[in-house]
């Protein structure tokens, strides 16, 4: 190794006039740096992409231009393409920025494109996720997500979003600040800070900001105000519901309340 390193500091050095031990060795070397950042190249993310880089279970991806598919790990997703957990399943997804997305089980979400003044991350159809936003050089990062009755301003955060068979969402925030509103007036808006959360039910504006405890995913587990519902009568019920989320390990959080089994709140 001492020989290699001499004779190609030397080379390069001397205007490139390799000796003829040093040019192979160094065309060797220079092979190996191609070869060793080729992967580290081919993981660079286009801007709305999203690498699949942990998955549990089914991720399936609806393509605009190509038909369904089980995603694998080290995936990539693009723009405007469809994914849909299985039961039981949980992915993260990576965006180009260091923004991670966990989908819970049973769930659908769209990723969208960057407008001209913010990201639209993504859309929520049915279910859960846990999304952290990274921050770029620890200046805000604003995004945006929608829901069938939502749209979620962010703003550098970690939070929950589920959305039930009713298109009801449950927005709960873990560190940062959020904005939520009403699709149909989204000048309406509630900000949640950590440790809040907030329901969107079709035709009604964010109801206020109310206090919970524990992990964001899990917020959907206390019953809404003046809920007459399942999870509103029946504390048994939901405690059940949280020893069955923790039985998945903490990955799983918000997906013990899919959308497709969920009552309504």
């Amino acid at each position: 190794m001492g020989i290699w390193r001499s004779d190609c500091k030397l080379a390069f050095l001397d205007e490139f006039e390799m000796t003829p031990v040093a040019r192979p060795r160094c065309i060797l070397l220079v092979a190996f740096l191609f070869a060793a950042l080729g992967p580290l190249h081919a993981q660079v993310l286009a801007q709305g992409a999203a690498q699949v880089v942990s998955l549990t279970g089914t991720l399936t991806l609806k393509g605009i231009r190509q038909e369904s598919r089980l995603l694998r790990l080290r995936d990539t997703v693009q723009s405007g393409d469809e994914l849909a957990t299985g039961e039981n399943s949980v992915a993260l997804l990576r965006t180009a920025d260091g923004s991670t997305v966990t989908i819970y089980p049973d769930s659908r979400v769209i990723f969208n494109e960057r407008s001209a003044d913010v990201r639209e991350l993504l859309h929520l159809f049915l279910g859960s996720i846990k999304v952290h936003i990274e921050r770029l050089s620890g200046r805000p990062n604003p995004h945006k997500l929608t829901t069938p009755t939502a749209v979620i301003a962010v703003r550098g955060t970690t939070f929950s979003v589920f959305v039930d068979e009713t298109d009801a969402t449950l927005v709960a925030v873990d560190e940062g600040l959020v904005g939520v509103a009403n699709v149909q007036s989204p000048d309406l808006e509630v900000l949640l800070k950590a440790g809040q959360r907030s329901w969107v039910r079709p035709g009604q504006p964010p109801q206020q900001a109310q206090a919970f405890r524990g992990r964001s995913e899990r917020a959907d587990l206390m019953p809404a105000p003046g809920s007459q519902g399942m999870m509103g009568s029946n504390s048994g019920m939901a405690a059940g519901m949280s020893q069955q989320a923790g039985s998945m390990g903490n990955a799983r959080g918000m997906g013990s309340m899919s959308g497709r089994g969920s009552p309504p709140h």
